[in-house]
């Protein structure tokens, strides 16, 4: 699962961002049941893991710089 694919099906390397975004996930998992119990005195506990979770959904669906200028061009409406 951390390994990119190659173009003749062989796997290809290990892919940094797979392994970021997988240890991002259980930082976040972590970081969330923490929170739960600190829970009761502030509700900012949750900003860690709610951090963690957009680094995962970033480093998962954008897989190049070049993917992420285009969503930016396409949310500023070039």
């Amino acid at each position: 699962m951390f390994r990119e694919a190659d173009i003749d099906g062989q796997p290809g390397p290990v892919s940094m961002r797979r392994v970021l975004a997988f240890l991002s996930f259980l930082a976040a998992v972590g970081l969330f049941t923490l929170a739960i119990f600190f829970a009761d005195s502030k509700q900012n506990v949750f900003i860690p893991g709610i951090a963690c979770t957009l680094l995962v959904a970033v480093l998962l669906f954008f897989t190049t710089w070049a993917d992420i200028e285009s969503v930016i061009k396409a949310a500023k409406g070039k």
